[in-house]
């Protein structure tokens, strides 16, 4: 089962807190107008993941991911802190999960076997500080950008790239 969940959609405002003497200003907060869930607020922080160092701005369309195992305030529209954002264009897929080798079909299958890699080895791999990645992948928790699936259970696709987190 995943412990992450996506949720992809167009920044519609970035909130930037005022800063005291009692707080820092380390974090901001997003707000994501999203196709399924409508809006959705993310707090980023200076832990939080993204992807390229990618500058965030309003009109982006990026993917952001967040703990399913993390405490979340009951309020609309929710409030995820996100672990993970990644910039997301039109027709670019993300998924966060860890994978698995599969020895029989000798590809990579997420925790759910929802989503298996095609020709893992052949994408551009890199740990989150932007140095290649050369060691097994399988076990690990991976950000993998894609384009296009087979229609097939479980999916299938070939990645464009796969960030390897290590330490996850």
């Amino acid at each position: 089962m995943p412990q992450y969940a996506p949720i992809s959609g167009t920044i519609l405002q970035i909130d930037y807190p005022e800063i005291t003497s009692t707080q820092d200003s380390c974090g901001f907060r997003i707000a994501l107008q999203s196709m399924n869930q409508g809006i959705v607020n993310f707090t980023i922080t200076g832990s939080t993941y993204i992807l390229d160092s990618h500058p965030l701005k309003v009109g982006d369309l990026v993917t952001c991911f967040y703990s399913l195992l993390a405490p979340v305030p009951l309020i609309y529209p929710p409030l995820y802190q996100a672990i993970v954002v990644a910039p997301t264009p039109f027709g670019t897929s993300a998924v966060l999960d860890i994978f698995t080798w599969l020895p029989a079909s000798r590809q990579l299958a997420n925790s759910d076997d929802t989503l298996r890699l095609n020709h893992a080895n052949q994408a551009r791999t890199l740990l989150p500080n932007g140095q290649p990645f050369t060691g097994t992948l399988s076990g690990k928790l991976l950000l993998v950008l894609y384009r296009a699936t087979t229609r097939s259970i479980p999916a299938q696709t070939v990645p464009d790239e796969i960030i390897v987190f290590c330490n996850q």
